[in-house]
């Protein structure tokens, strides 16, 4: 055991950007803002024990420590002003710094001054406000505009250990959301930095906004299900796959250009400038594409492969992506907490662990495209067994046929609908649009395949939401696989100890995800709308709210149904909702008239667990009984509760 531990230390890089995020998700994940001081001084009290000691299990306490303390650091940095309440019908004036295009309407970004907003702010920051306007809007960026709009704080999360976009406005400096019922443009400019815009109206084309320019909601909506049916999703957010084939083609051109140049390569390889050149392309991509977290991801990736080659050093390493993460990691902790961050480095350091030992071999014409099937096949299966517990934990479903999908479908997009689209963008600036037609047909042939496989029998199984504990266990189980520094001891189980430890974490995860019990009762912070659950499906008691419009479908999420199903009502009699379960009651009081007429019946009915409302209730003897919050009540009488005492969080609430 000891050589084993011994010859881990191989490794111990790869480790510590793992480490740094496993700190930096604890901080996220809180309900309750910790003290600045208790982080920094557990820092430094681990620190001045490594100095003394060194030992390396120390050193991953630090790190994890210091992950921890430099995520509330850069948190409390960035510091977003967050409007208090939501505003109707107001009049604002400001400037236009950010439009996203899709099918049914367009997302600007208004920066505008505090004041017009909300004079309870005190910080003196101007804000950003995302609004939705219609699709046929001649508003451009940097446009002065006044309108009059409806502005909503951002929306907070309705189930504990989800996505939580109040949290993710914050780190994106939006301070609220809304929508404009009408607007004037007071001052225009001129297209001078605005390339990304002007390409957007030139090529008039989805296939263009998605593929080439980043916007992400330009996909119709049923087509964009289509293609995370079948594990496509990754396509239409611009990262590894985009920026692979964009490099390569750049690579390829440039190497072709100076290759024809004796000048050139007399006196150096041409592979050297030809590098060079195409990662200026790709700089130009990233801007280009709206620098998504994926897309940063992927460049810093290309950026490594294209120094390595430079210097003659191993291209794909689990090195240059470990380096990959630290960088992003430093520039932004929160990083870590998204959706295509999870993803990307999930399926590239899957990969990249199961094509580290492929070694070079001479092939004919019939056994490179044999192998290039068997690659691809891997590939597929291999990412999609690595993402998978992030697929389920954003997204609460799994793509059954998604290797499938991506054996036939992705060539299409790799060989066709790619580079056409490339070409066919820069012909539609100078007014040629054939290109981007044929693309059309092309994609809507690869479409009509994908629509196909996606009502195959048990195309996508959903599954209802998974703890944070049940993700931390999966990770630490592909961690142990990836990570582990093989070894030649005789005894089998000391050889594949880490298959062993990986497993056990598996089995672990599965029994805690199967055997968790789902909540039978909802509330949101507010009290104001509530869940019950009837026969496996809830039931609210509203079938519309628009303050609370994401709560539907992610209670149906955590329950396991599907967000298309129709929202079922239990109206509650006289201002009164009685809820019985095996173990325990429940009585909702909607009203003021319902509380003063019955609370002291309910207080005194010990068959009555829990009272409810969305007004204060004051009844100093009954107040172990009265819940307020957003809570969930489980089939045992267990009760979970999002607290939102967060930087990000309302300052209200």
């Amino acid at each position: 055991m000891k050589e084993i531990i011994e010859n881990q230390y191989k490794n111990l890089f790869l480790w510590v950007p793992f480490l740094l995020a496993f700190g930096a998700g604890l901080y996220f994940s809180l309900g309750i803002e910790p003290d600045i001081q208790f982080p920094f001084l557990i820092t430094i009290l681990i620190g001045a024990i490594i100095y003394k000691y060194k030992n390396v299990f120390l050193r991953a306490i630090m790190l994890f420590a210091f992950g921890f303390f430099y995520a509330m650091c850069f948190t409390h940095f960035v510091n977003t002003p967050q409007i208090h309440d939501s505003f109707g019908k107001i009049n604002i004036s400001g400037i236009v710094t950010n439009i996203d295009y899709s099918q049914k309407s367009s997302f600007i970004t208004i920066n505008l001054p505090t004041k017009q907003i909300d004079s309870k702010i005190q910080d003196n920051k101007n804000l950003n406000i995302r609004f939705s306007v219609k699709n046929d809007t001649d508003i451009k960026i940097n446009d002065e505009i006044t309108a009059t709009a409806n502005v909503f704080h951002p929306t907070q999360k309705y189930i504990p250990d989800s996505f939580d976009f109040e949290r993710w406005s914050y780190f994106n400096n939006l301070s609220g959301i809304g929508f404009i019922d009408s607007y004037k443009i007071t001052k225009t400019t001129e297209y001078n930095n605005n390339l990304r815009d002007y390409i957007h109206k030139k090529s008039n084309s989805v296939l263009t906004d998605s593929l080439v320019l980043g916007y992400k909601k330009s996909l119709p909506e049923n087509e964009a299900n289509i293609w995370r049916s079948v594990g496509l999703g990754h396509v239409w957010s611009i990262s590894g796959f985009h920026m692979t084939l964009v490099g390569g083609w750049l690579f390829t051109l440039f190497y072709l250009l100076f290759r024809s140049v004796s000048y050139i390569t007399k006196r150096i390889p041409a592979k050297y400038p030809a590098i060079i050149c195409s990662w200026f392309g790709l700089i130009s991509y990233l801007c280009l594409s709206g620098i998504s977290v994926a897309t940063i991801r992927a460049f810093l990736m290309t950026t490594l492969i294209f120094v390595a080659t430079l210097f003659g050093r191993n291209i794909l390493s689990l090195r240059n992506a470990a380096l990959a993460f630290l960088i992003l990691f430093f520039i932004n902790p929160f990083f870590v907490m998204n959706a295509g961050f999870q993803l990307s480095f999930a399926a590239i350091f899957g990969l990249l662990w199961f094509f580290n030992d492929t070694q070079y071999k001479k092939r004919n014409f019939i056994q490179k495209f044999l192998y290039f099937i068997k690659a691809s096949f891997q590939t597929a299966f291999i990412a999609t067994i690595f993402t998978m517990p992030f697929v389920i934990a954003h997204f609460g479903n799994i793509p059954v046929y998604s290797v499938i999908g991506n054996l036939i479908i992705l060539p299409i997009f790799s060989f066709l609908i790619m580079p056409l689209v490339m070409v066919g963008t820069i012909c539609a600036l100078f007014n040629g649009h054939y290109l981007l037609h044929l693309t059309d047909n092309i994609y809507n042939f690869a479409l009509n395949i994908a629509d196909k496989i996606t009502n195959l029998p048990y195309a996508n199984i959903y599954t209802y939401h998974i703890s944070n504990t049940v993700l931390i266990l999966s990770i630490l189980a592909l961690m142990c696989v990836v990570l582990y520094v093989k070894t030649d001891v005789k005894n089998f189980w000391l050889r594949n100890i880490n298959y062993i430890i990986a497993s056990a974490l598996i089995i672990s995860s599965l029994t805690i995800y199967t055997t968790n019990q789902k909540p039978l009762f909802y509330s949101t912070y507010d009290n104001q709308l509530i869940g019950m659950v009837y026969d496996n499906h809830i039931k609210f008691n509203r079938a519309k709210f628009s303050s609370h419009y994401f709560a539907f479908n992610s209670w149906r999420e955590l329950n396991g149904e599907p967000a298309t199903t129709t929202n079922e009502t239990h109206k509650c009699k006289k201002g009164i909702c009685i809820y019985n379960t095996k173990n325990w009651n429940l009585v909702y009081l909607n009203n003021f008239t319902s509380i003063m007429n019955n609370i002291a019946t309910m207080c005194k009915n010990e068959d009555i667990n829990f009272i409810i409302s969305p007004f204060e209730i004051n009844a100093p003897k009954c107040n172990a009984k009265i819940l307020n919050g957003a809570i969930f009540i489980y089939p045992s009488g267990k009760i979970t509760k999002i607290y939102y005492r967060r930087p990000w969080n309302k300052p209200h609430a």
